[in-house]
């Protein structure tokens, strides 16, 4: 065995598989994805290495370590020069706290801050990182996030910080959650923009649009409708938000009003030829106001409606319909699953970056 291959073990092919599914953008899980990634590799110009390999190594691992290129292979997809490089910088940044893993924060003082109700210097820490690149901030909105789901009362965190710049943008938004995973979760999005005014600032309307649709979508899913039907109620019915208003949002906030709309009018009652009319106008401004996003953005955007026509009675044929919109997408995950029901395709997709970081 080389001396690079004396550093293959479980904690350098954790790294390597959660890596290489970051890129693909889905879990390797089974045959057909291994399948999908041996495909990749060879068009994309990185080499052979076959499903068998990709299987025994990701999804069935008995301990037998990859040929030395092989490993070389792998890691040149996603950005090595070669399996030591991998190595030596997965260890640079600690690979016992990598991004992609939930860590033991107990030791970690953004946790006693959080825990102890510590202000000061948790203001001080996010306004000191402000011009720091986005990983760095993202993996500060990480540890935020690993110290919330342990500490007894994140509610009061969120208490305080609701404004602030840095857990507004990373730790609310970059870091949303949709598993709804800390407790009292709900109440952060409460206080993340709790009313609407017809002149208000722009950013004003997109923070009161994303807030309020992952409320209502956490409710819907949950069961929770009573809580749903009041909030439903009031952005779909008693609050004058225009076309204009949403296509001058951010593309992410406006898709999510639109497509939980469906849920609203499932909700009260709505007839089926009204949701239908509802549904066809919405597969038409999707077809006409996705062209221009890049991929991640079609696979976020697919992901969002996808997820409404799966948890509600929207006929079959506009499950196709929208399969078709977006079938170069399909593209790039494995190859039987655009005739498979949606269900199925479905966690092939982007619901959202924190579930790479902290999946389910």
């Amino acid at each position: 065995m080389t001396k690079s291959r004396s550093t293959f073990n479980n904690r350098t092919l954790s790294e390597l598989k959660i890596q290489i599914s970051i890129k693909l953008r889905f879990p390797i899980n089974g045959k057909c994805d291994c399948l999908k990634l041996s495909e990749n590799l060879l068009e994309e110009g990185f080499g052979s290495v076959s499903v068998t390999t990709l299987y025994r190594l990701f999804v069935n691992f008995n301990g037998i370590i990859p040929y030395q290129n092989t490993l070389d292979i792998l890691v040149n997809y996603i950005g090595y020069s070669s399996w030591i490089d991998f190595v030596e910088k997965i260890d640079v940044v600690n690979s016992n706290n990598s991004i992609n893993q939930q860590n033991d924060i107990s030791n970690n003082l953004i946790f006693h801050c959080i825990e102890s109700g510590s202000i000061k210097p948790l203001t001080s820490f996010f306004e000191s990182i402000e011009g720091m690149e986005h990983k760095y901030k993202v993996q500060v909105a990480l540890d935020v996030f690993d110290s919330l789901l342990q500490v007894k009362k994140p509610e009061l965190f969120f208490l305080k910080f609701h404004t602030n710049k840095f857990v507004k943008e990373y730790v609310l938004e970059n870091a949303f959650d949709p598993a709804f995973r800390i407790k009292n979760y709900d109440s952060a999005y409460k206080l993340y923009c709790s009313e609407y005014n017809i002149n208000d600032s722009l950013d004003s309307i997109q923070d009161f649009v994303f807030s309020k649709s992952v409320l209502f979508r956490h409710y819907f899913l949950n069961g929770n409708l009573g809580e749903a039907i009041t909030i439903g109620t009031k952005i779909y019915n008693q609050i004058s938000i225009t076309d204009s208003d949403l296509d001058a949002i951010f593309i992410f906030p406006n898709f999510r009003f639109r497509a939980y709309k469906i849920w609203f009018y499932q909700l009260i009652g709505k007839s089926k030829d009204s949701i239908e009319n509802y549904i066809i106008e919405l597969m038409d401004y999707c077809e006409n106001n996705c062209k221009s996003l890049d991929s991640l953005g079609k696979r976020i955007v697919f992901h969002c409606i996808a997820e409404v026509f799966c948890s509600s009675d929207v006929d079959i044929k506009y499950h196709l319909i929208l399969k078709n919109i977006f079938k170069e997408e399909f593209s790039a995950i494995p190859n039987h699953l655009f005739d498979k029901p949606l269900n199925i395709s479905l966690p092939y997709f982007e619901p959202n970056g924190l579930l790479h970081y902290r999946p389910l």
